[in-house]
C-alpha cells in the first residue's frame, strides 16, 4: 500500500497551530515546514518560561509532529506518536520570535503510513559565519485510515479523597503560566497519582480555532501529574526527556472535553520508578489519551527551596479504593 500524498491538499486543510509555510517536499528530505512563532502572541509560550526564558512545551512538539504527519493524509487519523525524544529545549531568547523547522519523511507501514520527524532550530551566533543547527525532538508518527474509538476505562477511576495538593500551592513549586495550569488538584490514589483537569482555562493557541490533534493539555495534565509524584517521593523535579507511546482517541480538543465531563489524569510509576503510564479517563469511564513510557531528565539544584509542604502531605499516606 503506497497512498498518495498531497501536499496541495494540505494546504487547503484547516491547519492546526503548529503548521506554517510548507517549504519543501523531496524523496532525500521528505516533508518541511517552517513555523515561526511568537512568545508575545502564543499563550502556550508566554506560559512555559524557565528562568525567564519561553521554552516550546513538549506536548506542542509532539502536536507538531501530528500535525506535520496528517497535514499530508487528508481524512486519515493520527493512530499514535511513537519514540519521542526531547533532546534539547526549543527557547525563545530576549522573548522574540523563532522559526522552527519540522522534517517529516513518509514510508508505509502494512496499513499505517508512518512519518519519521525531527524539529529542528537554527541560530545564529556571534563571530559564527553559519548558523548553529539543532535537532530539539524527534518521533515517529503513525497514520493510519481507521479510526481508533474511544475505549471504556477497564481499571478504577480514581478515588478523591483528603489530602489533596491544591492548584493555588502546585503552581507555587511549578513555573507555568495560566494557559499551561491544567492541574487544579492532585492527589494520591494507592500507588499511583491522580490530577484533575482544571476548568476555563484560557486559550492554549492564537488563533484559538487551528485545530489540535494530540489534546496536547491533556498530555500535559499527565506531565505535571508525573512531575508531582516524582518531587513527593524521590525529591526530584524532571523536564520530558523521552515517551515510547501517546495516542488520542474522540478529544480533537481539551476543552471541548472538560465542558461535558471531568477528566483525570491517572499516573502510574514503573517498578523501578525511573518511567511512568498515564491515561486521562473521564468521569463516565471513558479512556480518551494513553502515555506510555514516559520519563524526564533530572533539574540541576532540584527541588532545593521550593515549597513541598503541601505536596508531601498529599503523598505521604496512600489511599487506597
Amino acid at each position: 500500500m503506497r497512498p498518495a500524498i498531497d501536499t496541495a491538499a494540505a494546504e487547503r486543510s484547516a491547519l492546526g497551530p503548529m503548521i506554517g509555510k510548507i517549504t519543501s517536499f523531496t524523496i532525500q528530505d521528505g516533508l518541511t515546514i517552517e513555523t515561526t512563532l511568537d512568545p508575545a502572541v502564543q499563550p502556550f509560550l508566554h506560559d512555559h518560561q524557565i528562568d525567564g526564558s519561553p521554552v516550546l512545551p513538549g506536548v506542542m512538539g509532539i502536536e507538531a509532529f501530528a500535525e506535520a504527519a496528517h497535514s499530508m493524509l487528508p481524512g486519515w487519523h493520527v493512530e499514535a506518536v511513537e519514540d519521542v525524544n526531547f533532546l534539547a529545549p526549543f527557547k525563545f531568547y530576549r522573548n522574540e520570535p523563532r522559526t522552527l523547522t519540522i522534517q517529516a519523511i513518509f514510508h508505509p507501514q502494512n496499513d499505517a503510513v508512518i512519518a519519521d520527524c525531527k524539529l529542528i532550530g537554527r541560530r545564529s551566533l556571534p563571530n559564527q559565519p553559519e548558523p548553529q543547527v539543532t535537532t530539539h525532538f524527534t518521533a515517529r508518527v503513525r497514520v493510519a485510515q481507521a479510526f481508533l474509538p474511544v475505549s471504556f476505562l477497564p481499571v478504577s477511576l480514581p478515588v478523591s479523597s483528603l489530602p489533596v495538593i491544591e492548584a493555588a500551592d502546585i503552581y507555587k513549586i511549578y513555573f507555568h503560566g495560566p494557559a499551561y495550569q491544567v492541574v487544579e488538584k492532585a492527589w494520591r490514589d494507592g500507588d499511583r497519582m491522580a490530577g484533575l483537569f482544571a476548568h476555563a482555562l484560557p486559550d492554549n493557541h492564537q488563533p484559538p480555532n487551528r485545530p489540535t490533534l494530540m489534546a496536547p493539555r491533556l498530555i500535559e495534565l499527565c506531565f505535571q501529574t508525573a512531575g508531582l509524584w516524582e518531587m513527593g517521593t524521590q525529591n526530584r523535579m524532571g523536564l520530558p526527556r523521552h515517551v515510547d507511546r501517546v495516542s488520542v482517541c474522540g478529544v480533537p480538543d481539551a476543552t471541548d472535553a472538560a465542558a461535558t465531563e471531568e477528566l483525570y489524569a491517572v499516573v502510574t510509576p514503573s517498578l523501578d520508578g525511573e518511567s511512568f503510564d498515564a491515561e486521562i479517563v473521564g468521569a463516565a469511564g471513558n479512556r480518551y489519551v494513553q502515555v506510555s513510557g514516559y520519563s524526564t531528565v533530572a533539574v540541576p539544584g532540584g527541588v532545593d527551596g521550593l515549597p513541598l509542604e503541601a505536596l508531601h502531605d498529599a503523598i505521604a499516606v496512600p489511599v487506597h479504593a
